[in-house]
């Protein structure tokens, strides 16, 4: 009787125990494991109208620092930044006005560059006539205190000239380009900016034959402004042969104030422009103005920004002009777009402080494509390196629909950066991410980004984990057919 009992507290005891076949209480063999996503998206991508008061923008990278250029007025000072983010202003100026023997005024668009060892600023002014002429200073750094060339000008032909740019071709020859300035230029009877060209001496002690005509106003996007017209803010630079010339048209106070450009296959001749020469501007309400552009690379050199200002308080276009960086993109078949003017978060470009865009190593398939009504839905468009994405060029799928990545090698990553189409319709109500078929990031917070980003914190994976595979998965917001995606990006060290 007595080991009939202890049989029966054993039974009950397991039954308490474990249940009656029934793990309900026990977590499912193939349950994903939520993450922790805390996306700390400020440390590794920046947002337009980095700072305020930077007119005509031109940032220099030397070593580890960045230094910021822009219009000063009556002197020129300088901004250094290690992130391209923030932005520490030296007080003390490079150079004033009055440090040349003949410039009083209306300091405009300085660039710098390095060559041979010294810095080179070039920048306009106006005498006390308000003629303008181009000046280049020269210093040890690119921060120390400029002094110019000679004692007159540098370029002061007689009529007004700005915006004056520099171009060091791979043969060693130099070229400057600058605007014959609609204030003293009259083109069929209409004030009128034109870009020119010229060659220097390589030591900067003169022009070399005459300056050439590369750039008129004659596009429909040009003529804006009504009877005064502009091509200004020249930037050359050359590409797989080809030379591009990035320049504004359309009165810089206004929403209609935009970049374009044109190619040749020489320095010094007038530049061709197709018909979709214009490739930034405004939407005359959130963003007015995008002008005046430069160019930089990425430190690993993998990437061309164009640097340029917007209004800084639009649609009003007289408050004042801040900094915006976005990507160049040459395509395939040489002509250039912008990725931009960008109003939401972008990846750094790859190699600030230490981040880098991983473009490569991995292969990707898309599954529930539903593309009736957009135009050119393809998978390849999410890994292009192209956001800003309204109807074209993005990926639709049905609610439920995915896109699946896997890396050719396990990959350390910090982020995946997920951008939705730009059109409202095609924006999903809700983005779900699985990492390595264990790990899953429920809900990632499109809204919360700012209604077109997604972020996950890859970092978040159990010690330091490497990545194998990402799938996400998209669901359509409530009354539309369609979710859509124009880009992922994967953020490495």
């Amino acid at each position: 009787m007595k080991k009939l009992l202890l049989l029966i507290c054993f039974v009950l005891s397991a039954v308490i125990l474990f249940g009656c076949g029934e793990k309900t209480d026990m977590p499912e063999e193939n349950a994903l494991i939520e993450l922790d996503n805390n996306v700390k998206l400020s440390s590794f991508t920046y947002q337009n109208k980095i700072t305020g008061s930077a007119a005509d923008p031109f940032i220099l990278k030397d070593g580890g620092a960045y230094y910021l250029y822009s219009t000063g007025g009556s002197r020129f000072t300088v901004r250094k930044s290690f992130d391209l983010i923030n932005w520490e202003t030296q007080e003390e100026p490079i150079l004033r006005l009055s440090d040349t023997t003949w410039a009083t005024q209306k300091g405009w668009a300085p660039e710098m560059y390095e060559y041979n060892g010294k810095f080179y600023m070039i920048f306009s002014a106006a005498n006390a006539k308000g003629i303008h002429s181009i000046e280049i200073a020269v210093c040890d750094t690119p921060y120390g205190k400029f002094k110019p060339l000679y004692d007159q000008p540098f370029f002061s032909p007689g009529y007004s000239v700005i915006d004056g740019s520099l171009f060091f071709d791979d043969d060693g020859r130099i070229y400057m380009y600058y605007s014959k300035d609609n204030s003293t230029n009259i083109v069929n009877g209409k004030r009128t900016s034109q870009t020119w060209g010229v060659e220097l001496y390589p030591d900067f002690s003169g022009i070399i034959g005459e300056p050439v005509l590369i750039s008129t106003p004659y596009q429909d996007w040009e003529l804006k402004s009504g009877s005064v017209l502009w091509n200004e803010g020249p930037v050359v630079f050359k590409e797989n042969g080809v030379y591009y010339l990035l320049y504004s048209a359309n009165y810089f106070v206004s929403e209609h104030y935009s970049v374009g450009y044109a190619t040749s296959d020489s320095p010094l001749k007038m530049f061709e422009k197709n018909d979709k020469a214009c490739i930034l501007s405004g939407n005359g309400v959130s963003v007015t103005g995008p002008g005046h552009c430069n160019i930089l690379r990425s430190p690993d050199g993998s990437e061309i920004y164009v640097v340029y200002h917007v209004h800084t308080v639009p649609p009003n276009t007289d408050k004042g002009r801040s900094l915006a960086i976005d990507r160049l993109i040459i395509n395939e078949d040489g002509t250039l777009a912008i990725d931009g003017p960008s109003e939401i978060r972008r990846p750094l470009p790859s190699g600030v402080i230490g981040y880098k865009r991983v473009t490569e190593g991995f292969t990707y398939a898309g599954n529930g494509e539903k593309a009736e009504f957009s135009y050119n839905s393809a998978l390849d468009n999410v890994f292009d390196g192209v956001i800003q994405r309204g109807i074209t060029g993005i990926y639709s799928m049905a609610s439920g629909g995915n896109v699946e990545v896997r890396f050719d090698v396990p990959t350390k990553l910090t982020a995946a950066l997920i951008y939705s189409s730009t059109y409202d319709d095609y924006v999903p109500g809700r983005i779900d991410v699985e990492i390595n078929g264990k790990y899953v990031v429920n809900d990632c917070g499109l809204i919360q980004y700012g209604g077109r980003i997604a972020a996950v914190n890859l970092e978040a994976l159990p010690d330091g984990e490497a990545v194998e595979s990402i799938k996400v998965t998209v669901t359509a917001a409530n009354g539309s057919e369609y979710a859509a995606l124009s880009e992922i990006v994967f953020i490495g060290r």
